[in-house]
This record gives structure tokens, C-alpha cells and sequence, in this order.
């Protein structure tokens, strides 16, 4: 199970300093007591963590479920301000935790993909491969190894018009094809 720490609004001075691998780190849920921002080590065990639950469906993380036509989807703790996150089932076993973050600028949304990026190799190490799906907006890469299930992918894009907001998502669990952005 994750480790919560407690955090307020000093916690982390830039979201963009943690990126992605902070959206599965146990380093900044709730809203209590002040606390110093996680390390690198520790969200690469926190990521190692998320990925530990991918085989029991992230069961222990799971908050309120809603269905609709396509499929189940439980609300997530937040793990970190400011963050949106969702643990769906599409059926068939494809089961995946996604948070997204920076409704802003493609500036900020590609800088913290870029900083996420460089923590979530450094985490997984070399013995992941890496591919680059292509989508419609942003960028996207895609961490894969062979004997695990999970995929691990962060992403920055475009909402769907007319909006103009862009949003950087990390996603992990089993590969699920779907209208990439």
C-alpha cells in the first residue's frame, strides 16, 4: 500500500518539478501539516508500487465507482494538488491508472512532460523499452518489458476543441488501443 505524506500549497513550488512520476507517488496526498517534497527515490518507488497493483486492478486505490455504455470507473485519490485521477476498466481485463494534469499552455504541458519524462527513465531503467505512439496534438511515449503487463505512458495534448487547453497524463496498466490524441 502507499505511503501518504501530508502536504499544503508549499509543498512543491512548481508542479513541473516532479511531473509524472509524481501523480503515483504516495509523497503528496491529503492537506495537513507542511512537509519537505519527495525525492526522486522515492517517487521511483512509488512508481514501482502503482506498477506492483497493476495485476490486481489498483484494487487498494480505488475510490467511488460510476458505469456507463463503454465502461467502470473509480475515482482515485489525488495524489498530488491540482491533478485528476481514474482507475477504468475497459472489459476484457484492460484495467488502467490515468491521472492528467496542466490545463495551460503547450509551453507548460511540454515542459513537464519533458521533466517527467527524464524521472520515468531514470525510475524504470533501460530494461524497459521505449516507443513514441504518434497522436493527433503533443507527444507520447510509451515504456514497455517484456514479461510485465503494465505499460507505463505520459503524454502531453491538446483538449478536443473548442478548447484550448493542454494536458500532460500519465497512464499505467494494460495497453488499451484508443483514439489517441
Amino acid at each position: 500500500m502507499l505511503r501518504a505524506i501530508p502536504i499544503n500549497s508549499a509543498c512543491f513550488t512548481r508542479l513541473s518539478t516532479t511531473v509524472a512520476v509524481t501523480m503515483v507517488m504516495a509523497g503528496c496526498a491529503g492537506n495537513a501539516k507542511k512537509s519537505e517534497p519527495i525525492t526522486e527515490a522515492q517517487a521511483c518507488a512509488s512508481v514501482q508500487q502503482v506498477l506492483a497493483q497493476a495485476g490486481n486492478g489498483f484494487q487498494s486505490l480505488r475510490g467511488t465507482a460510476s458505469v456507463d455504455y463503454a465502461s467502470t470507473r473509480w475515482d482515485a485519490k489525488s495524489l498530488i494538488a491540482d491533478t485528476d485521477c481514474d482507475i477504468v476498466d475497459w472489459g476484457g481485463g484492460k484495467i488502467n491508472y490515468a491521472c492528467t494534469w496542466s490545463k495551460g499552455s503547450e509551453a507548460t504541458a511540454s515542459a513537464e512532460y519533458d521533466q517527467g519524462l527524464g524521472i520515468l527513465q531514470r525510475c524504470l531503467g533501460s530494461s524497459w523499452e521505449v516507443s513514441h505512439p504518434e497522436g493527433q496534438t503533443g507527444k507520447a511515449t510509451l515504456f514497455s518489458k517484456a514479461g510485465e503487463p503494465a505499460r507505463v505512458e505520459v503524454r502531453y495534448y491538446k483538449e478536443r476543441d473548442p478548447s484550448t487547453n493542454w494536458q500532460t497524463s500519465l497512464t499505467l496498466g494494460a495497453a488499451v488501443t484508443r483514439d489517441a490524441r
